[in-house]
């Protein structure tokens, strides 16, 4: 049981990603080579999202160690990134994007990265909110674009007009294009087949006006990135795989097969998360 490879939860560090069909999860301990445990857990076919979410849990009890760290990354499209202005302005903008009365009680949290001058601000429905902070007290909340935003960032902090990073996770699909400066575009979008993040990729370029000579570097499904490589080559001159974080090997084979987003977040430190409470904000810093 995965539970008997933990025998020093103190010394582990759990990461998370819920999406709309399961909970991606991954622990391990940075003090213990070939440690890292990777598992899947899906949703019930009449589940929805907090009801999923609570069953997974509580079906994994492992995940209910007493970890060292616990961050959880929470996929939804509601996502909007700002420039990295006060919590109320962030908070005011994104409203003016998302409106709150398509979700009633949920809340925005607004996770800033301060190097790229840029905040993320999201929305998660409120009660899935609640029961994340009563079961994981201690848990960073980001969206997955975040972490991605800061490794991308922070591995080529020296570039030429625009760099773009793509990464395929499911259903999901996340862009992130960098100028010479600060980002240039961040956004994520829903896709139902490959041709589906062409078309998103490429447009997302040509909204920037980028030239055909800048790099694309792709990362996550491989099979979804083996279609998409050669068409995007007939438009730009450098497609590539990502390359994997070399120091993350040593964590062992569960590395190779878990989300791009989740394997970089060790790598970063967490963002200044800030959750907005109907005019009401809690500050979380993480360290």
């Amino acid at each position: 049981m995965t539970a008997d490879l933990i025998q020093q939860p103190q010394i582990w560090q759990l990461l998370m990603e819920a999406g709309p069909a399961g909970l991606a999860a991954v622990a391990f301990s940075p003090y213990e080579n070939h440690s890292m445990i990777f598992e899947e857990l899906r949703y019930g076919d009449e589940e929805d999202g907090l009801r999923g979410l609570e069953n997974v849990i509580y079906d994994n009890s492992w995940l209910l160690s007493d970890f060292s760290k616990v961050r959880m990354l929470y996929d939804t499209l509601r996502v909007l990134p700002v420039p990295d202005t006060d919590d109320d302005a962030a908070c005011d903008i994104f409203r003016r994007v998302y409106s709150a009365q398509e979700f009633p009680g949920s809340q925005v949290v607004v996770n800033h990265i301060p190097e790229q001058d840029m905040a993320i601000c999201w929305e998660i429905p409120g009660d899935v909110l609640n029961f994340i902070r009563r079961t994981f007290p201690c848990v960073c909340m980001e969206h997955p674009i975040v972490p991605l935003c800061r490794y991308f960032s922070a591995k080529h902090p020296v570039r030429r007009n625009g760099k773009t990073l793509v990464n395929l996770r499911g259903k999901r699909l996340d862009i992130i294009v960098l100028g010479e400066r600060a980002p240039l575009a961040v956004s994520s979008y829903r896709m139902e087949e490959p041709m589906d993040a062409v078309y998103y990729i490429l447009a997302s370029r040509e909204n920037i006006g980028l030239p055909d000579t800048d790099e694309i570097m792709i990362a996550g499904d491989r099979i979804t990135r083996a279609a998409i490589t050669p068409i995007l080559r007939r438009y730009v001159k450098y497609v590539m795989p990502a390359i994997f974080p070399s120091v993350m090997f040593r964590a062992g084979k569960a590395s190779l097969s878990a989300p791009f987003e989740l394997i970089v977040s060790p790598l970063v430190s967490p963002a200044r998360s800030v959750v907005n409470y109907d005019s009401t904000k809690t500050t979380e810093t993480c360290e």
